[in-house]
């Protein structure tokens, strides 16, 4: 029989037993089958293969986006091995992702996920999974209504991400722990908790734990909630479609590699060309290719799109600013949501949010700062699981740290930089290109960046880190 291991609630899930049959992908495609057996299907960067296992354990080696994996629901206990990031499909049990700084990502089932030295992302989605980081500083996401989770080896460096249970503070935390024999068991709410293997409550720190923020100290100072669109009109309204050194006609970022024309909505040769729409309390700016009749008004621009900015209505030193969006996952395309100096220098500039819309799950977060006489830039990735439809993007600004939050859960944080201490207006926009890369359709369909509200909020009396 194959080894297993219990869950949090005493379940023995068990690994894939032993091959019995081994395949390779090297001078196969487009489709490699395995057998009745316990096989080992192993891809190959070069070649594209979709892989078959049969009604045994079955292993599969993915070494490229090129290997697919398919297993029906009646085939065994299935693995995926790799050194990718990668999210499991249907139908299997077990994944280990043995590469530094990527993601392990569960589904609906209860999974055995499994890291490898370095640094990785483990997510066990729903079910009642076994999370085993392995060597290096990890990190752990524990989101609510996703089952009772069991981590094997939470280590001095590891970190969890704990969301939707109301824990602003790791008092807070420590009151709902229980020691369990030799084990720590975290009440969650409800019938879900969570279960640190071999720890003891005095092993677990406040550091390891990123929680959900505390808005008891926060004053709103900022609001739309997008049931019209406030456009400046030169002397009063909420956002310009324009950056304040733009042209008449528009602007981009060329700098950036960008290759879309923010329409600007006050100029009369591309009034024709709307970005912006509302329905039922969303704003949706889109990115689309560019009509031929407006390119010449447009610098011959093959892609047009908009931005929206605060500069003449809204600025602001610390506070929270955050955005609730549906971010398109499409190649090519850049959205974004960020802070620029209210005099005009550049930089300072804080980045709450940007994303590689054919990378979806992960969030680049960055801070860009003069501070040492050159451009220096303190930015991470993170990455995140469930990015489909709405979520919301923050960034606490405060005089000594920047944190950042994704749907009300820290998951970064840096120093703030000593250029970084004066007033900042807010920018929202979908690029086209740059970092993002070409669409790979020309954008045939267009993108669209749906954005439910953005808000802001000023440091109270009473704020305490």
């Amino acid at each position: 029989m194959a080894a297993s291991i219990l869950n949090a609630n005493g379940v023995p899930l068990f690994y894939s037993g032993s091959p019995q049959r081994w395949f390779s992908a090297t001078n196969s495609g487009p489709s490699l089958y395995g057998t009745t057996l316990n096989d080992a299907l192993y891809g190959d960067a070069a070649v594209s293969v979709t892989m078959y296992g049969g009604k045994g354990d079955d292993t599969y080696y993915l070494y490229s986006s090129k290997n697919k994996a398919v297993e029906f629901g009646d085939g065994g206990v299935d693995t995926i091995s790799t050194w990718m990031s990668y999210e499991l499909p249907r139908n299997f049990e077990n994944l280990t992702v043995t590469g530094d700084k990527r993601y392990a990502f569960g589904n609906d089932q209860d999974n055995i996920i499994t890291g490898g030295s370095g640094r990785q992302t483990l997510d066990g989605g729903y079910g009642d999974d076994v999370l085993i980081g392995g060597a290096g500083g990890d990190v752990f996401v524990v989101s609510k209504g996703k089952g009772s989770d069991l981590i094997v080896d939470f280590q001095a460096a590891d970190v969890i991400r704990i969301g939707g249970y109301g824990f602003t503070s790791f008092d807070a935390v420590k009151a709902k722990m229980v020691q369990s024999g030799a084990d720590v068991r975290l009440n969650l709410s409800g019938d879900e908790f969570l279960v640190f293997a071999n720890k003891t409550i005095a092993e677990l720190s406040a550091g390891q734990f990123k929680l959900e923020i505390d808005r008891s100290a926060l004053r709103p100072s900022f609001a739309d909630e997008f049931d019209r669109l406030d456009l400046w009109n030169g002397t009063s309204g909420t956002w310009d479609s324009n950056f304040w050194w733009g042209a008449p006609n528009g602007s981009t970022l060329s700098s950036n590699n960008e290759r879309q024309w923010y329409i600007d909505t006050d100029y009369g040769p591309t009034k024709s060309v709307t970005p912006f729409s509302i329905d039922d309390g969303v704003l949706t700016i889109t990115a689309a290719r560019a009509p031929g009749a407006i390119r010449p008004y447009i610098n011959n621009y093959e892609y047009t799109s908009g931005l929206l900015t605060t500069y003449e209505s809204f600025t602001q030193t610390y506070g929270y600013f955050e955005i609730r969006a549906d971010m398109p996952e499409r190649q090519g395309v850049w959205p974004a949501f960020w802070l620029l100096p209210a005099d005009g220098s550049w930089p300072p500039e804080l980045d709450v949010i940007e994303m590689r819309g054919q990378n979806p799950n992960e969030l680049i977060l960055t801070a860009h700062s003069n501070a040492s006489g050159s451009h220096t830039t303190a930015a991470t990735s993170v990455h995140v699981s469930d990015t489909e439809g709405f979520h919301s993007y923050g960034l606490l600004w405060t005089p000594d740290e920047l944190i950042w939050f994704y749907d009300d859960v820290e998951v970064a944080r840096a120093p703030t930089p000593d250029d970084m201490h004066e007033p900042m207006y807010m920018i929202a926009n979908l690029a086209v290109g740059g970092l993002a890369g070409t669409p790979t359709d020309g954008l045939a369909t267009p993108a669209e960046m749906k954005i439910d509200y953005i808000r802001a909020y000023a440091l109270g009396d009473d704020f305490i880190l």
